[in-house]
């Protein structure tokens, strides 16, 4: 078969179907997760795929793949330990700041969404508690016109707001609301009784 043929084919076959699972590929992610912080670019259906690898590798009577077979097993571990670690760090930063993680795969979602789900509930809980002053009214979300166009941002109340135009009219936590009067964005706005 000529080479260009043969290279078409890869090719064609490469684009109609999911990368293959081999301990090269499970090699190369694993030390790709190690490297970076940051959760790494999976192949679609990732775990699923490398279970049917190891039920092939496991059925066999080659004792070398059957070894092969383990050191895969190994490493699927780590990766899936090292993601679920990201994970869980990922989580208390979107918690904080609203800022989702890139490359999460259907299996991850939902665990993150628990997590940040409780995270954001603890913190509401807890820490706006703490943070209350003795004897004084929680603090009351604040009117204010806005002086100029202002994109969107995350509150002292870890919510998200805006974007808003000028002229707009808002609530907004006090601690914000002092900050944007102070740098002449806004205005509190205020309704004669």
């Amino acid at each position: 078969m000529p080479k260009d043929s043969k290279e078409s084919k890869e090719t064609q076959k490469s684009q109609s179907q999911p990368e293959t699972i081999t301990f090269e590929l499970i090699r190369r992610i694993q030390r790709g997760e190690q490297r970076t912080p940051k959760l790494t670019k999976l192949p679609e259906g990732f775990y699923n795929n490398v279970k049917a690898y190891l039920k092939r590798k496991r059925g066999a009577s080659n004792r070398r793949v059957v070894l092969e077979a383990k050191n895969v097993e190994r490493l699927v571990e780590d990766v899936f330990n090292r993601r679920e670690r990201k994970v869980f760090n990922l989580s208390i930063i979107a918690a904080r700041t609203g800022i989702p993680p890139e490359n999460l795969i259907d299996e991850e979602k939902d665990f993150f969404d628990k997590i940040v789900d409780t995270l954001k509930a603890r913190r509401t809980n807890i820490l706006n508690k703490i943070l209350e002053k003795e004897g004084a009214q929680k603090e009351l979300a604040t009117l204010v016109i806005f002086n100029e166009d202002i994109q969107e941002f995350i509150g002292s109340d870890m919510k998200t707001y805006g974007p808003f135009k000028k002229g707009d009219i808002t609530k907004l936590p006090e601690e914000n609301m002092n900050v944007m009067i102070k740098q002449g964005v806004a205005k509190e706005f205020k309704i004669e009784k």
